[in-house]
């Protein structure tokens, strides 16, 4: 009889490293834009943008693929490919010169990207149940909070440099590898009775609205790598440290959240989680459009990242509890999908926005309107008696 796996602190501390890259993996080149764009005269803005947001195109493109590669080859072997596309395409930028093969190679990234978000989820969602799987996902959201203090901040620092440098910060994902080798096994299955895992069925009535909403929140949240840098410039900061650290700030708040999102859950009904976060996210991004200095912005972006902070494990565990653990990597990977798909079309969804707002505090304003709205829809939904436990 094969021995059942139990996971350790050290399956756990890699595990959250390799999570530490997937939220804002793409947008750790964020700060450099500015000068991306000086050495790219001829390209135009949305394109530049893209430098971030293609990586979350790729993943809504291979997200569905790569969670059936999970189910089918394994979440281990998925999780290893995966660190070394990230480390490899990530840092390709630093020895490209052309604006085409950059992109090229951005692309790739969201591959691999979509391989660590998929498998690391999956993992952590087999490996622990209930409250533990509710504090773990918490860990989890605080690590990919971690993980956008590291990359923002890391790249601020390297783009004061040169555009080139921030490329190089993806090489973290080779000392993340060797780690993983060792500390992470394949979870235990039950026999499937000549039962494909592919052929498992999922309950996409009760998935899609949960898919729909990590969309939309992160839509609103994505707004911060790709127009936050524009913004700042616009209240007459020219700081590419400043924007880096900016970020990161956004980072750690949600880290923070996320430390403590296990009590939290444990207090409040997920309905009025969602609520909250959407309030927060909200009214962060009110004050974005209200304010006229980078003290201001920064108030700003300590609301946004608490709201992060909760909303993906609640999401998260909200998935769990409603896919069967066989079909666990396909419906992980349709999160990756939506979360990604909303990050990419944040990018496309402000430009006719900013056409009619006329600038970019009125689009931040617009947004956290925006956000605020849903956050009422699950308010109603919160009072109507439409809760369960996050712990449950």
């Amino acid at each position: 009889m094969k021995k059942t796996f139990v996971p350790t602190r050290w399956t756990l501390v890699f595990l959250l490293c390799a999570a530490m890259l997937t939220l804002m993996g793409g947008a750790a080149v964020a700060p450099a834009l500015p000068l991306i764009s000086q050495v790219f005269p001829d390209v135009p803005e949305y394109l530049i943008s893209m430098i971030i947001t293609l990586p979350s195109l790729a993943v809504a493109c291979t997200g569905y693929l790569v969670g059936m590669a999970c189910d089918r080859f394994g979440r281990k072997p998925i999780l290893l490919l995966s660190l070394v596309i990230f480390s490899v395409a990530g840092s390709a930028g630093f020895f490209l010169d052309s604006f085409p093969a950059i992109l090229a190679s951005r692309a790739v990234l969201g591959i691999g990207i979509a391989g660590l978000m998929t498998a690391t989820t999956a993992l952590i969602t087999e490996y622990y149940t209930g409250a533990s799987r509710v504090k773990v996902l918490g860990y989890q959201s605080a690590a990919m909070g971690l993980g956008i203090l590291i990359l923002e901040t890391g790249g601020g620092t390297l783009a004061e440099i040169s555009w080139r440098e921030p490329f190089l910060i993806y090489l973290v994902g080779f000392v993340i590898l060797l780690g993983a080798i060792f500390a992470i096994k394949e979870p235990a299955r039950e026999p499937t009775h000549g039962l494909r895992d592919s052929s498992v069925k999922l309950n996409m009535r009760a998935l899609l609205p949960i898919y729909v909403t990590i969309f939309i929140g992160m839509a609103i949240i994505f707004l911060m790598p790709t127009k936050l840098p524009y913004l700042i410039s616009a209240v007459g900061s020219t700081s590419l440290m400043g924007t880096g650290v900016l970020l990161g700030l956004m980072g750690f708040c949600a880290a923070v959240t996320g430390i403590f999102y296990g009590r939290i859950a444990a207090r409040m009904p997920r309905m009025q989680v969602m609520f909250l976060c959407f309030l927060v996210l909200g009214v962060g991004c009110c004050l974005m459009g209200f304010a006229e200095s980078v003290a201001a912005i920064a108030v700003a972006v300590i609301l946004v990242g608490a709201g992060n902070g909760a909303l993906i494990p609640t999401i998260v565990n909200w998935i769990s509890n409603e896919a069967p653990i066989r079909a666990m990597g396909k419906a992980t990977g349709i999160f990756s999908m939506s979360l990604n798909l909303g990050q990419f079309g944040s990018s496309l969804l402000v430009v006719p926005i900013l056409v009619i707002v006329g600038s970019y505090s009125n689009l931040f304003l617009v947004t956290g309107l925006f956000a605020i709205l849903i956050s009422l829809i699950y308010a109603v939904v919160w009072r109507r008696g439409g809760q369960s436990s996050e712990t449950s």
